[in-house]
């Protein structure tokens, strides 16, 4: 794999009730790039996300992670290059603790169990989750759920992230702590979510969905200062900003 790259092609992705989600999707991602994805509901992002992860397959139009294209036949070598976290944490988190949940695709991969300690260890303990392996992972909070969540993508030791509304359902201090904690990554890094002030803190460049396409692709401030192409997307202007700006014609 080639230095982690992503490539749309002209995807196109409809649903059997005729829904065409994506409609020639074209962009590319370099290594290291954090991008937000973003748009209002029903603009293409959860589906985007998950034609890049082989949920589902384009109908027309190719996808390439690195020097491979995506098929059925190179989904597996994708996947290991690619960690996914949906959108419900819950439906990654289905062992019986903490622990087997993150140790579920180490062992998968065939690997020892003295190193499926290690690697747990590892992927709990860089989440700040360490103390919760032996947990079962139904009880515990919106905020260790979804760093659990992470820490088992971290477990298969990917180069790429892809996040599905990660800060969704998280009260504002397991917010902040998330986002400290993506911070530090140096992944390749996909995230598409409706919080604005989360992608402007943590993407250098944003991607935006409306109706199935991309309308336009930038880097994150200055899109995000454009009030009035945020509105013809059925976005809005992220709190921070709007509260920076005000701030300057009190001040003024």
């Amino acid at each position: 794999m080639s230095h982690h790259k992503i490539e749309f092609k002209q995807v196109q992705f409809t649903y059997k009730d005729g829904n065409r989600a994506v409609e020639d999707m074209t962009f590319s991602v370099g290594h290291g790039e954090s991008i937000g994805i973003i748009g209002a509901n029903g603009a293409g992002k959860s589906t985007l996300l998950k034609l890049l992860v082989g949920i589902m397959m384009p109908e027309k139009g190719e996808i390439h992670v690195g020097n491979l294209q995506l098929s059925k036949k190179t989904l597996p070598f994708v996947r290991r290059e690619i960690g996914f976290t949906f959108q419900e944490a819950d439906h990654q988190l289905f062992m019986n603790t903490v622990y087997d949940d993150v140790a579920f695709g180490p062992r998968n991969l065939g690997m020892e169990e003295d190193e499926v300690e290690k690697t747990v260890a590892h992927a709990l303990e860089t989440v700040g989750a360490l103390h919760l392996k032996e947990r079962a992972s139904y009880r515990l909070s919106g905020g260790e759920k979804r760093n659990v969540a992470i820490a088992t993508v971290l477990a298969m030791e990917p180069n790429i992230l892809v996040m599905d509304e990660p800060t969704s359902g998280l009260d504002p201090k397991a917010r902040r702590r998330l986002i400290e904690l993506l911070k530090q990554f140096e992944h390749t890094k996909l995230i598409a979510t409706h919080d604005l002030d989360m992608v402007l803190d943590l993407c250098d460049r944003v991607i935006v969905l409306h109706e199935g396409k991309c309308v336009r692709d930038g880097k994150t401030r200055e899109l995000l200062e454009d009030a009035e192409f945020l509105e013809s997307c059925s976005l809005e202007k992220p709190l921070s900003l709007t509260c920076w700006s005000g701030h300057e014609e009190i001040g003024g």
